[in-house]
């Protein structure tokens, strides 16, 4: 089943707005920034929140006020630093303790990521000593910094994400209604269970009633080729270097949309091979997107991952490719894509030369030996290309000269010279000192009676008499 999400924001660009308004300069655009906390604090009043933007939208303003507030005490601004890590850390571990017996902070910290002294810092603002001012303004610069890194980073859509935003609503929820019927289907043919392909089914052709050509260029191939849809989202189910195949549930989960819109529509088939080989074109200029930039952490933070540029996305799609060529070695009305031809997937991996074709093409070379002769001149262009791009990263590192590595020894070797001869004469200089030590231990050294000493009886003074130690009363 589908499940529906209650979020206070009543769209994705209210969510985008407020991350622009908390994150700008607050050293010159504070006002953008307290406009910001406002309007979390009118998601708060809405309904249910997020903890971690309620949470940085509070670290956010208790700085504001550290830095602007000169009548407030050491102590107060102590307590009101202390008690946001309580509730930042309380916040994130409680609602992943799940489970019929309770976890420790620290295992629920460490199993999403938390750095373990933010546990500490909670601990010792809860049970003990209030840690110093100085330690809880870092503590709170560091805890925006995570909440920037690990939660507004990965709710943040890229442009080709805003894109599916304004497609066909009525599309998407169609593709998710076939997904979740498929997948129980699955799960009942392996279950033992009675299945009813039914279902799944009457979503595929809901689906084709309601879409062109043009939908399907600009809606259905883009929710195909995001994640989530050929693509798994997890990565453990994605395609690997090591492991270069897709697994068989994967294959039986799309195989039946995608072999209905070939069916329905013959463009189809070119339409998807096209964009995929597209998607495998790594030749593309990369821009640091400065507005992701995180202005709070204490480190340098690192610009947000485009997730149809991973390693796993590309090779999962080049497996998608693979897949369909071997399926050429099978009757056409049993392949996926029964439209296409050999000659248009080898196009495409020709006009685009990279590491991920080289795998499309090298399956061509097995499915057709005839046709694998002729590209085999392609896929030797496409080995020096990646060598030459190995070497030119190579160049890249500083090299160092056989004459600068000689000259590095030598001085080692003089240093190493000159430890052994400081060790030498401080045995020498030991082996002396020792050598006095033993002439004044020749001489007599017990212990000897002072002259006068006369022997008396313990507590007494040397005269014989007992003292009077009773004080007087005045």
């Amino acid at each position: 089943m589908l499940q529906t999400r209650i979020v206070p924001w009543v769209d994705y660009e209210e969510f985008e707005t407020v991350y622009g308004w908390l994150f700008a300069d607050r050293k010159t655009q504070v006002e953008t920034v307290q406009r910001g906390i406002e309007r979390v604090q009118t998601w708060i009043n809405r309904g249910e929140i997020p903890s971690s933007v309620e949470m940085t939208a509070a670290f956010i303003e208790i700085i504001i006020c550290d830095e602007r507030n000169t009548t407030m005490s050491h102590k107060e601004k102590r307590l009101m630093y202390g008690m946001a890590i309580i509730r930042f850390v309380n916040g994130l571990v409680d609602r992943e303790q799940k489970g019929k017996f309770a976890k420790s902070i620290n295992a629920l910290a460490r199993s999403m990521g938390l750095p373990s002294w933010f546990v500490d810092l909670r601990h010792a603002s809860t049970h003990e000593r209030l840690p110093s001012l100085t330690v809880l303004r870092a503590g709170a610069l560091q805890a925006v910094g995570w909440l920037h890194d690990n939660y507004w980073i990965h709710n943040l859509k890229n442009p080709d994400e805003k894109t599916l935003l304004k497609q066909n609503p009525e599309i998407k929820i169609k593709l998710n209604q076939y997904k979740e019927c498929r997948k129980t289907f699955i799960k009942e043919k392996y279950s033992g269970s009675q299945n009813d392909p039914n279902p799944y089914v009457a979503c595929i052709q809901a689906l084709i009633e309601i879409i062109d050509e043009d939908v399907i260029k600009s809606d259905i191939i883009p929710l195909l080729l995001g994640v989530g849809g050929l693509v798994p989202t997890g990565k453990k189910k994605r395609a690997s270097a090591e492991e270069m195949v897709i697994s068989k549930g994967l294959i039986e989960l799309w195989t039946p949309l995608i072999q209905g819109l070939d069916v329905g529509f013959p463009t189809f088939g070119n339409m998807l091979v096209s964009a995929m080989i597209e998607k495998l074109d790594t030749n593309y200029d990369f821009v640091i997107n400065e507005s992701l930039l995180n202005p709070y952490a204490a480190f340098s933070a690192q610009e947000t991952e485009d997730p149809t540029k991973a390693p796993s996305y590309l090779l999962t799609l080049t497996c998608w490719l693979r897949h369909f060529v071997q399926e050429f070695n099978t009757k056409p009305h049993n392949r996926t894509l029964s439209h296409i031809s050999i000659d248009d997937i080898l196009e495409g991996c020709l006009r685009n030369p990279n590491y991920y074709t080289r795998f499309v093409l090298q399956a061509i070379a097995n499915v057709d030996a005839e046709l694998g002769k002729s590209i085999k001149p392609f896929t030797r262009y496409i080995d020096q290309m990646i060598i030459k791009s190995i070497n030119n990263k190579k160049s890249d590192i500083p090299q160092i000269q056989a004459e600068e590595l000689d000259q590095e020894l030598n001085e080692l070797e003089t240093q190493l010279v000159n430890i052994k001869s400081n060790q030498t004469k401080v045995k020498k200089q030991g082996k002396n000192k020792q050598d006095m030590m033993d002439i004044d231990s020749d001489k007599d050294a017990s212990w000897q009676p002072f002259e006068n000493w006369k022997p008396c009886p313990i507590g007494t003074l040397p005269n014989g008499k007992v003292p009077c130690l009773d004080m007087s009363l005045l």
